[in-house]
């Protein structure tokens, strides 16, 4: 039911006139790399982020009308919390949308590389609010603690609470399926907030249920306090993601490794060296130098190089990759200053 639910959505919400967009990206190979345009396409597909960008600000409007009317009804603090977390959840799911628009446009004179590192800024600038949003829910706690107001109208905020629960449910599986088909920087960081979100609602219902049976309401914004805390977390670790981008932090080291293990399978490649691999929105960008043998022709050196091209593709569908080749044995290449890190 679910897979139909959503398979729906995307038919609808991909349509090219609906997003308002075009994909400009190349996401296919160099002709000369021989690999299955079919296959890739299925492995990395932008518009699925876009979808999921138009995904988040609709649901996100839906339960921040229906998060406003059970603050209204109840006063809790804590559903406040939830509330201006939707707040800061629908603007920086149009800045996600918008990053990840603008990081397909496609490369031009001035910006050689694309347009992938706006995903980062755009993911610094959803982490202050993040951040912002969990200040708020603090000083509301705070306040709250000081002057405690009653919590009416339990029901119905719970219902909304639900209400809420399902659609963020939905959501992140929306997100789940465009990260896995784009490694979106955007949409991940949203992701992981949407995702916090589910345990935050889920303790907020708690709270609700707690205080409709009796409990001390001191529960409610001492909650809230958990939230602002927890928030702040999440914050940070989106602004830490986005720095990395931003400062082309290499990419870990499992990811290295599995290139690693691809370069070395090729029997003519003798080693390697200057592996560097980053993150530019969407895309990762790998560069390095393979040793073969000094003695063949140029162009048998070509054709291994390709060959290593094509099979890091088959599991990197969306990298850019480039290779320099050097004849084994080689004096230290001196086009880098700064030591390969192992």
């Amino acid at each position: 039911m679910q897979f139909y639910l959503l398979s729906g959505f995307y038919q609808v919400f991909s349509n090219d006139a609906i997003l308002g967009t075009t994909i400009f990206m190349d996401t296919q190979p160099h002709n000369h790399s021989g690999r299955d345009a079919d296959s890739d396409k299925a492995l990395f597909d932008p518009s699925r982020a876009v979808f999921a960008g138009w995904a988040a600000i609709v649901i996100v409007g839906i339960m921040l009308f229906a998060k406003a009317a059970a603050y209204f009804l109840s006063g809790s603090v804590s559903v406040l919390s939830t509330l201006t977390d939707s707040l800061a959840d629908i603007m920086m799911s149009a800045t996600a949308l918008l990053s990840v628009k603008m990081s397909l446009k496609p490369a031009d004179e001035c910006h050689r590389y694309g347009h992938g590192k706006i995903e980062g800024l755009f993911a610094l600038i959803q982490s202050v609010f993040i951040i912002g949003a969990g200040t708020v829910v603090f000083y509301n706690a705070i306040l709250n603690i000081i002057t405690p107001k009653p919590i009416t109208d339990q029901g119905f905020a719970a219902g909304v609470i639900v209400l809420t629960l399902i659609l963020t449910f939905v959501l992140t599986r929306i997100q789940k399926h465009a990260i896995e088909s784009t490694d979106s920087l955007a949409i991940e960081a949203d992701h992981a907030h949407y995702h916090s979100d589910i345990f935050i609602n889920l303790g907020v219902l708690a709270v609700l249920i707690g205080t409709a049976m009796g409990l001390p309401q001191i529960i409610d914004p001492v909650f809230a306090l958990i939230i602002a805390g927890y928030v702040w977390h999440i914050g940070y670790g989106v602004g830490k993601n986005a720095v990395d981008m931003l400062l082309d932090r290499e990419m870990d080291n499992d990811t290295r490794q599995e290139i690693i293990d691809i370069i070395l399978s090729h029997s003519s490649v003798k080693d390697y060296h200057d592996l560097r691999v980053i993150r530019s929105g969407m895309k990762i960008l790998i560069t390095f130098d393979i040793e073969v043998d000094p003695n063949i022709l140029l162009w048998s050196a070509h054709e291994i190089a390709l060959e290593v091209e094509r099979e890091i593709y088959k599991t990197f569908p969306q990298s850019e990759i480039m290779i320099h080749v050097d004849p084994a044995g080689s004096p230290t290449d001196l086009r880098h200053n700064d030591e390969e890190v192992a």
